[in-house]
């Protein structure tokens, strides 16, 4: 993406979307740190408009650093989203740079210069292959200083290599309940879980609110390609998916992100699960790559959810550090 494209990009949220009080900007690759002239044309857009209309987030790979780098993070209040699979053993197997060098002791260096030289909050972000579980991934990334971490399944067929294996995915179900069971005793401490995986869907089940959609794709989240194509999410982004262009009126793309939206017609399966209050019907990118897979990790996901519930139904005023308060 181009500075320009960059700049327009900001000042097209603003104007268009002026019924938003806030709005995030996710950059998102690819690595977004190898395109330093766009970031900084968004973070010094975004400073010609009101304070607090827009916010920034970031997920990296973490092996580029530089005085640059981290100054703009931090002019910016990034948000960070950092992979980190796990341990050397662990992370170097797959991430690993184009002339095969380990990452891992990059990636530190990434992370302690973040916490030590800016204000950015950072989300360790594992991603649980074959051989590696949920429970060593996450246990890694709570040994780090990090804010909130995140270790899922990887997204992919299961004819893929990393893919997990029949027995391995019974397993990643069977840590996903320890999760849950770790997330009520900090609830319990009166603490915000460091994992939050379940947090949008317990206070859901709080407010007694139904989601119609998996997420805002389309509606409160758009995908910016880099030459201003405007898509109904990053992820989704062939032809037949796009809704316009950034140079074009935003009501055009907002008023096709909606139609696109709407005509999104649950599967079959959907309507009968038990889940579909909590779940919205699935993820219009990843459960075409691997769909079965996942409705077993979101039917999960939302049987845990229920159960942290019911865990504090007669005391609910001790969910609300799932929301930031108390």
């Amino acid at each position: 993406m181009s500075p320009k494209t960059a700049r327009r990009l900001i000042d097209t949220l603003h104007t268009g979307m002026r019924r938003v009080d806030s709005i995030c900007v996710h950059a998102y690759g690819g690595e977004p740190l190898t395109n330093l002239p766009a970031l900084h044309a968004l973070v010094e857009a975004a400073g010609e408009k009101p304070a607090g209309r827009f916010s920034f987030a970031l997920t990296t790979n973490g092996t580029l650093i530089s005085d640059e780098i981290i100054a703009l993070l931090n002019k910016g209040r990034f948000q960070v989203i950092l992979s980190i699979d796990g341990p050397p053993s662990v992370h170097d197997g797959c991430r690993r740079t184009p002339a095969g060098a380990p990452t891992h002791a990059r990636v530190m260096d990434f992370l302690s210069a973040l916490k030590n030289r800016t204000s950015c909050w950072v989300r360790g972000s594992a991603v649980v292959r074959r051989d590696w579980r949920l429970r060593e991934a996450g246990r890694y990334l709570r040994s780090l200083p990090v804010d909130a971490i995140k270790a899922q399944a990887v997204r992919v067929a299961d004819s893929d290599p990393l893919a997990l294996p029949a027995e391995q995915k019974r397993v990643y179900l069977a840590d996903l309940e320890e999760v849950g069971r770790t997330v009520i005793r900090e609830l319990q401490a009166g603490l915000r879980p460091l994992d939050d995986r379940f947090s949008n869907r317990v206070l859901q089940i709080l407010k007694g609110s139904t989601r119609h959609s998996f997420c805002g794709a389309g509606h409160t989240t758009f995908g910016f390609m880099p030459d201003g194509t405007v898509t109904p999410c990053v992820l989704l982004a062939t032809d037949d998916q796009h809704l316009g262009h950034i140079d074009a009126d935003p009501a055009t793309w907002i008023g096709a992100g909606q139609c696109w939206s709407d005509r999104r017609d649950k599967r079959a399966d959907c309507k009968t699960c038990s889940a579909l209050p909590l779940c919205g019907g699935g993820c219009p990118a990843v459960m075409p790559v691997c769909g079965a897979d996942e409705c077993d990790i979101t039917r999960k996901n939302c049987e845990i959810a229920h159960h942290i519930y019911r865990r504090f139904a007669e005391c609910p005023d001790r969910l609300l550090p799932l929301a930031g308060i108390g």
